[in-house]
């Protein structure tokens, strides 16, 4: 029934994830272009996968991004008359930070890890056991404590560079676990360091990941503006890879706002730097993107092409994320086909390759779009069981976006069923989450969903209610694309004033 689709229309090209986020974390492609500017900042090699933000919402059809490699914003000589003593601790702490990135405090949109040599740096006695107890909370899941053990292991007191270093890394953390407001103020505080030391690299970084916290909370117009701070910023100290990554972020912006003639502009563009200078990570991605693009447009053969490339590249430079993330972009470029064999093939390809590198995000999105497909196929049964499972994980893991996408995937199952209740009462919860988060896009989607719900049931006045608050939500946001469509075409089948 219509009303019932609206959750997995509605904002096809997020965070999923991302992020995406990205988002749109349940039932999404994954989004290939929340591209952390963090890129920017990175050390060269990397010891494991790094997670996505997919910066969510709780559409299908959105995609993740992965980020890049390159040297950090103003690197000082910090080995620089250290003792024997100190750079053995120095290179220890670094590791430990590296791995954390691998983790907790992985950054949006898959990007390589931060240069944390600044930071490192700054280890005092505290510092090495605190970072092994974050360490041992991560295996245990325990992100946020991780997170906080993180901040414990140093003096707040610290230079500039290594202060906007540490808060990135936990805005990065908070980000990932979809507490917006806790990743908005340690950017900020990255971003004050930066402009206090005239870091313009780290002032471009904070800028970027503050436009990814605006675009997971749906505010499209903040989330443009500081991605084109960002941009300028790049362009203007000549940082290719911070210009193309920044391009990705603005058109999955545009994407989001159901701009395609600008999203696809930006993705365009920042593919042509990515290959110049020979960066095949970010090429990946910015096919990947493409592909979303085409995927909107309904044009499935040149997403289906897309996608295959960014498959081909990431196959070819070992990337095993971006398998993932391409692997379950086809599927949903095939469930669109309504080829749900091959669909659920390769979200089965991803499921497994997420659960082989400990991706418990991606293992999440993967069953939601195994829900989807089955829920396509007419088993509810089975897409509920799946539903169900990623939920379990997004709870485990405290990603709230994630939850609340799942809370409305299994609010379109009942619906499915004929179970009206069930459906408003999981619609219901997922609303309250997202209004908790800050999630602007989740919260007019799902007040779609209730106003459909409230249509079936021949209840008028409340369809009229939440379906024009779910329009003036959308407008309030720049959103476009099926989601407000299906909205407006209710509101005027129902005569709504």
């Amino acid at each position: 029934m219509e009303g019932t689709e609206l959750t997995l229309g509605i904002i096809a090209s997020v965070l999923a994830i991302i992020t995406v986020i990205g988002g749109a974390i349940v039932g999404l492609s994954r989004r290939r272009g929340a591209r952390s500017t963090n890129r920017t900042s990175v050390k060269k090699s990397t010891t494991g996968p790094v997670t996505t933000g997919e910066q969510a919402t709780v559409a299908t059809e959105g995609s993740v991004a992965v980020g890049s490699g390159h040297q950090g914003p103003i690197n000082v000589n910090i080995q620089a008359g250290l003792t024997p003593e100190h750079e053995a601790l120095h290179r220890r702490v670094d590791a430990q930070l590296e791995a954390l990135q691998t983790g907790v405090a992985s950054p949006p949109g898959g990007a390589a890890p931060v240069d944390t040599d600044a930071l490192a740096a700054q280890a005092t006695a505290k510092t090495e056991p605190l970072l092994a107890e974050a360490l041992e909370l991560q295996r245990q899941h325990k992100e946020r404590d991780a997170i906080e053990c993180l901040l414990s292991a140093y003096d707040r007191d610290l230079p500039a560079e290594a202060k906007l270093q540490l808060h990135i890394l936990a805005g990065n953390g908070f980000l990932r676990l979809s507490e917006l407001e806790e990743a908005e103020g340690h950017y900020r505080q990255a971003l004050d360091a930066s402009r206090a030391a005239e870091l313009r690299e780290g002032e471009a970084n904070a800028l970027g990941n503050l436009g990814l916290v605006y675009m997971n909370q749906g505010e499209l117009a903040r989330a443009e503006e500081h991605h084109r701070q960002a941009l300028a910023i790049h362009r203007e100290i000549g940082n290719r890879l911070g210009e193309a990554s920044t391009l990705g972020n603005l058109g999955n912006v545009y994407l989001q706002k159901g701009d395609l003639a600008r999203a696809e502009e930006h993705h365009r563009q920042a593919l042509v730097i990515d290959r110049e200078i020979g960066y095949r990570l970010g090429e990946a991605e910015d096919l990947g993107n493409l592909g979303n693009v085409y995927l909107q447009k309904g044009d499935l053969a040149r997403a289906e092409e897309h996608h295959r490339q960014a498959l081909t590249i990431d196959r070819e430079i070992g990337n095993r994320l971006g398998e993932a993330q391409d692997l379950g972009n086809l599927g949903n470029v095939y469930r669109n086909q309504g080829d749900l064999a091959r669909a659920e093939e390769q979200h089965r390809q991803a499921l497994v390759i997420d659960r082989e590198i400990g991706y418990r995000l991606g293992e999440a999105q993967d069953l939601g779009n195994l829900g989807n497909v089955y829920r396509n196929q007419g088993d509810l049964a089975r897409a509920e069981e799946q539903h169900r499972q990623a939920l379990i994980i997004h709870r485990e893991i405290g990603h709230r976006v994630g939850e609340a996408a799942n809370l409305g995937n299994l609010g379109n199952v009942y619906g499915n069923q004929g179970d009206l209740a069930r459906a408003e009462e999981h619609h219901r919860q997922a609303l309250t989450i997202d209004r908790e988060i800050g999630n602007r896009l989740g919260e007019a989607s799902q007040l779609g969903n209730l106003g459909f719900l409230a249509a079936q049931r021949g209840n008028g006045e409340d369809a009229c209610r939440d379906l024009k608050e779910s329009v003036r939500i959308y407008e309030e946001i720049g959103a476009g694309g099926k989601g407000p469509e299906l909205v407006r075409r209710k509101l005027a089948e129902l005569g709504c004033e």
